[in-house]
């Protein structure tokens, strides 16, 4: 633990963020309202003498939408629920590669809206025996078009015959959603919820002035440039840092590489193209443009 706490601090050193006392915040800050999940509503009520007021409540969120809920948790699989704070929405999901999946479409201003387990999809078997099948996410996107997701680890490919069901159903689709996109454990890796989780993180704070001070920094810069040395101009590197990640979300910006980003890796980037690609590990894919 000992070697890893001064390789760690080698690290920090190189990067010039060994030094965290400008990055803390005074007891004196305010602090905004922060609700991790639900939201503030103003409720205007009238006091004793009519005299109007108005005041900040918390309401929950709305439930899940989804067409069946996850099973109970098992000791083998973890399921549960999260809060997408775009829509105030629970969605539901029934095993980690779910929850990653949903975590990225989260970390994406391209998404409007995540829904899980969506109504069936009626398709006909090889037996000519008519089935539904009920896809786990459809993301709607700011252009209009809808992505369904199937999530399956690579080894219950075959067993599931996942393929051949998608294959099955895309004739049914119509009205329904405008791609399919198979996702497995390959594809929806650590990294891959770490940087995702980051992103809605930093989104939940968002501050505007330090998001467009970063956009005006990385506006001229040509190719990569380094997370870490671009944050550092900001007078809390924590501020600095937490502007690139809400550049990612706004898809202004992209890593360079699909590796998690974290203190004991120099995070490169560079700006994004016109083109969002809406498949975790992928960049540059032409799926989908958004418009402007």
């Amino acid at each position: 633990m000992t070697t890893k706490r001064v390789l760690r601090y080698m690290i920090e050193c190189e990067h010039g963020i060994d030094n965290y006392v400008d990055d803390e915040p005074t007891a004196y800050d305010p602090l905004g309202d922060y609700a991790p999940a639900g939201e503030f509503v103003t409720v205007r009520f009238y006091d004793d003498g009519g005299v109007a007021h108005d005041a900040k409540l918390w309401t929950g969120h709305k439930a899940s939408t989804g067409t069946r809920q996850p099973p109970k948790r098992t000791k083998a699989h973890a399921r549960g629920y999260i809060v997408d704070p775009r829509t105030n929405r629970a969605i539901g999901f029934s095993s980690t590669y779910e929850l990653t999946c949903i975590l990225f479409l989260m970390a994406s201003s391209a998404v409007v809206e995540i829904e899980d387990q969506p109504p069936a999809v009626t398709y006909f078997d090889a037996d000519g025996k008519k089935r539904k099948h009920i896809y786990d996410l459809r993301a709607s996107l700011k252009n209009g078009l809808k992505i369904v997701y199937p999530i399956k680890p690579v080894d219950q490919l075959e067993k599931t015959k996942i393929k051949e069901v998608v294959e099955r159903t895309k004739p049914h689709l119509d009205g329904f959603a405008d791609k399919v996109v198979l996702l497995t454990d390959r594809t929806l890796t650590r990294d891959v919820a770490w940087n995702s989780k980051s992103i809605v993180h930093a989104h939940k704070v968002r501050d505007e002035a330090d998001c467009q001070y970063m956009l005006d920094l990385v506006r001229d810069i040509r190719g990569e440039f380094s997370a870490y040395k671009v944050a550092r101009t900001f007078k809390r590197f924590a501020d600095g840092f937490n502007a690139i990640l809400c550049l990612l979300y706004d898809g202004v910006l992209e890593l360079v590489q699909p590796l998690r980003i974290s203190e004991e890796r120099d995070s490169r980037f560079t700006k994004s193209r016109t083109v969002v690609s809406l498949i975790p590990g992928q960049h540059g894919v032409v799926d989908f443009r958004l418009p402007g």
